[in-house]
């Protein structure tokens, strides 16, 4: 089955917003084993709508629109679909009552502006939107299925996940299709080629391998749209072969995050973790309280982003900074070791680094180099990186690589 995403807004244009929707419904879509011909962005206006909607049914069974569905005058999704079905409106009563609870609740004047969210065209299918204000909308014409979700990416989420995806499936046989993931760290695309061509190379027709990079990870996936006991026992066998030939950079072998790995070992331990970052800004703290149950593995953060702070907070000694300076191995060792001793924590992180290229005439060192140190009360052990990216990527990546190595060597092959 064929599919096109449409996203509709002139700040997907302009550059002021990134078009992040698209690659999520892909994705979800892809699960399914539905493919995408085209992801198109366009411009809040009527003709642009109804010339794009025209041409994806032409030569697709389903097309998946988001944006443009607020209570603004811009917004015209809504009214361009309505035009183009020739339909009236309808007042949905479910969302206009959701609409008006939620203004109530945060003492806002319900409006007529408001009200107008619970207007839709009255050929549709309502898909209700619990976590906004503007509802989804399912619309079965002329042979085609046209969804219309809101722009905002939370509650476009949510609705692929809660009503979309049922929908389809409830409305075509889809081929069943089946993944196998083998999460890798450290290593890029060519490396992890390399290593496992000859096992790529003897896959059966049926089964495909996908490198799915990102910042100094990559997830290999295994796919076949076929869901016999055979082929699952196919899949198995060749992700087996691949996690043995990977074994020193595999972290994982679902979808779970590093974080999240690192999380569950924690509890399963019944430990605790505690982070003293600079250059990352705290970020690798923030990632792990966006899991739920984190009270129970975090005991402690510190951002000791100048070197008054390192002295202060973490014992690292001015000497020891005059010496090596921040951007060092003994930096962030003293740094790991302090955190540890004020906190009481089983395990550690710290960071320092280099992100601008200031810093590094300041320095002497290149750009991007970033000094980690991870490990335990008994233990502790300092790497460098070297990052290509730009600032906020290169923070994701350290994060990540300082997460990465501390699973590794203290947690899997401890």
């Amino acid at each position: 089955m064929i599919a096109n995403i449409i996203t509709i807004g002139d700040e997907l244009l302009n550059g002021q917003t990134i078009d992040t929707n698209s690659s999520f419904i892909a994705e979800k879509l892809g699960e399914i084993g539905i493919k995408i011909k085209y992801r198109r962005a366009i411009a809040d206006d009527v003709q642009d709508i109804v010339a794009a909607l025209e041409e994806s049914m032409s030569h697709t069974q389903l097309t998946i629109i988001t944006g443009g569905l607020g209570p603004t005058k811009d917004d015209i999704t809504k009214h361009t679909l309505r035009q183009f079905f020739k339909a009236d409106t309808k007042i949905d009563e479910p969302t206009l009552e959701h609409v008006r609870s939620i203004f109530e609740n945060r003492g806002l004047p319900f409006t007529e502006v408001n009200q107008l969210q619970a207007q839709v065209p009255s050929n549709c299918d309502v898909l209700f939107n619990k976590m906004g204000t503007a509802p989804g909308m399912w619309f079965d014409e002329r042979n085609h299925i046209f969804v219309s979700l809101p722009g905002v990416p939370f509650e476009m989420k949510y609705l692929m996940v809660h009503e979309v995806i049922p929908k389809i499936h409830d409305r075509f046989q889809l081929k069943p299709i089946i993944h196998r993931h083998i999460q890798t760290a450290s290593v890029g695309e060519s490396f992890l080629a390399r290593t496992i061509e000859d096992i790529e190379n003897h896959l059966p027709e049926n089964i495909k391998l996908a490198y799915l990079p990102s910042f100094y990870r990559v997830n290999l996936r295994l796919s076949a749209i076929d869901d016999r006991p055979e082929v699952k026992d196919q899949l198995s066998y060749f992700k087996q072969l691949i996690r043995e030939r990977l074994h020193d950079v595999v972290y994982g072998h679902g979808t779970k995050s590093i974080y999240e790995y690192v999380h569950q070992f924690l509890i399963d331990g019944n430990q605790q973790i505690s982070f003293a970052e600079s250059c990352t800004g705290g970020n690798i703290a923030h990632q792990f309280t966006l899991i739920e149950g984190a009270s129970n593995i975090l005991k402690g953060a510190w951002v000791v982003y100048s070197n008054e702070f390192k002295e202060q907070q973490l014992g690292v000694s001015k000497e020891l900074l005059e010496t090596h300076t921040e951007y060092s191995h003994e930096c962030v060792e003293a740094m790991a070791k302090g955190a540890l001793m004020h906190s009481g924590a089983n395990y550690v992180i710290a960071t320092s680094g280099i992100m601008t290229p200031n810093l590094e005439a300041q320095s002497g060192k290149p750009m991007s180099t970033v000094y980690i140190a991870f490990g335990s009360r008994e233990r502790i052990v300092t790497k460098q990186l070297s990052l290509i990216y730009n600032r906020s990527n290169n923070i994701e990546a350290a994060s990540i690589a300082a997460v990465f190595h501390l699973y590794m060597d203290f947690m899997i092959h401890k």
